[in-house]
């Protein structure tokens, strides 16, 4: 695999190399294929990943979007989603005939051969969905999709691999579906609209408990002109919707903090912005993106407020690892790294992530985990945002074999003052080696 031999290069070389990466800071993957938009992106790790778009186009990167190889092109299908279930068995949807201009009336391909043949998933166990717009794993054998964006909706699964799918018409409950979000086999929500025509349409989210059998309106919006456009949930209590409003202005998103009982509607901007993808690496920190030229929205306050990310175009999916990179797709691909990198190539690979801290935001009080690239004398210190020193964490001699460090920080100063809300930087001092990390505390 060409992953192993350019680890193995990797660790040949005798240096360091630091390459900083700041928080909210997505680079553009030079390499990256070009579409009008990419619909979505299914990575099954950190390194092997399939990007899909509206031109009927998938492709394959196996060196974490280094490089990427195109594995299927044809102009008549306008694919929509993409998962697979490991490096081999994999499922795109199309939107259907008529849908987007599109010709093909397939609405589901599947490969076995890791993307190299994709072929149409005809046999359903219940009504032909006409377009399938959401996908989502849920365990080595079990996939649930939902479609399509403007009607008729279906929701479908299997639970056996892809040997057999059940199609279930959900005409009774909406227009259309076009995201899902499923906790387990039971439990999940899926988000559209109540009416095909956008302009009467309201968005509407749906809850089941018993694997999409049954269903119960959570959520119909207060404004018509409004899709529910994406599902995410970062945690079992915090979840957000993105709203798609054509025209009107001002635009709202949903949210919940008690895993789906109640959600709120809650502004994103007064100006107008065509929603689409959203995406939450934690409960506080996530990204808005839109179909347009306008860049991404991020907040690092559960959207109480949001700021230009400075990155991406008609962004619409996002995907999260637990090491704290990510993955987003819009007209290229972009990928996001929580941290600073340290490369050490003597001794092995330093982690790619050398200091973290849970939860961040935070408030009142923090974890932080510092890696120690070398024994020695080690420095761990707060900084304000002017790179003042506001605390010193600790201070003394680390000894070989002691790698990791965990400090509590409670948000106070040297001399016990409540820090004030804001930006501030963990500074870590080991020999020759320095770097920083980003925390922000909340009030």
């Amino acid at each position: 695999m060409v992953i192993i031999f350019n680890r193995l290069i990797a660790s040949l070389f005798f240096f360091i190399a630091i390459v900083f990466g700041q928080l909210n800071q997505w680079i553009e993957l030079p390499n990256s294929p070009e579409a009008s938009r990419f619909n979505d992106i299914y990575f099954l790790n950190n390194y092997l990943g399939w990007a899909a778009n509206g031109w009927g186009q998938i492709y394959f990167t196996e060196d974490g979007g280094s490089t990427w190889t195109l594995q299927i092109e044809q102009g008549q299908t306008h694919f929509r989603a993409i998962t697979f279930l490991d490096e081999l068995r994999g499922w795109a949807s199309a939107v259907g005939i008529g849908e987007f201009g599109s010709a093909d009336s397939t609405n589901l391909y599947k490969t076995f051969d890791g993307g190299i043949n994709w072929i149409p998933q005809d046999e359903f166990i219940g009504p032909t969905p006409k377009g399938i717009c959401g996908l989502q794993k849920l365990d080595a054998n079990t996939i649930y999709g939902v479609g399509r964006v403007r009607g008729p909706s279906f929701f479908i699964k299997t639970e056996d691999g892809g040997q057999n799918w059940i199609s279930i018409d959900m005409s009774l409950y909406s227009a259309s579906l076009i995201d899902l979000y499923f906790f387990n086999k039971d439990t999940g929500f899926v988000v559209g609209a109540t009416n095909t025509n956008h302009e009467t349409s309201n968005a509407i989210v749906l809850r089941t408990n018993d694997g999409g059998q049954n269903w119960e309106t959570m959520v119909i919006t207060s404004r018509h002109g409004e899709k529910a456009w994406k599902i995410n949930f970062p945690s079992k209590n915090i979840g957000y919707v993105s709203l798609q409003r054509n025209y009107e202005a001002p635009i709202y998103f949903i949210k919940t903090i008690d895993g789906g009982e109640l959600w709120e509607e809650k502004l994103f901007l007064e100006d107008y912005y065509f929603v689409q993808g959203i995406g939450f690496i934690n409960d506080t920190l996530g990204w808005i993106g839109g179909n347009s030229s306008n860049p991404t929205y991020f907040t690092e306050d559960g959207g109480e407020s949001w700021n230009s990310a400075g990155f991406g175009s008609r962004v619409n999916r996002f995907q999260f690892f637990e090491n704290g990179e990510g993955f987003s797709c819009g007209r290229k691909i972009y990928k996001y790294t929580n941290s600073l990198k340290i490369f050490s190539n003597e001794n092995g690979i330093i982690p790619e992530i050398p200091v973290v801290n849970y939860p961040n935001p935070f408030n009142p009080e923090t974890t932080i985990l510092v890696y120690i690239p070398e024994s020695g004398q080690v420095d761990v210190s707060v900084l304000d945002i002017s790179g003042r020193k506001v605390r010193q964490l600790f201070y003394g001699d680390i000894y070989e074999g002691e790698t990791w460090k965990k400090i509590v920080w409670n948000g106070l100063s040297d001399d016990n003052n409540r820090m004030v809300s804001g930006v501030y930087f963990c500074r870590i001092v080991n020999g020759s080696n320095s770097f920083s990390h980003r925390m922000v505390l909340l009030k």
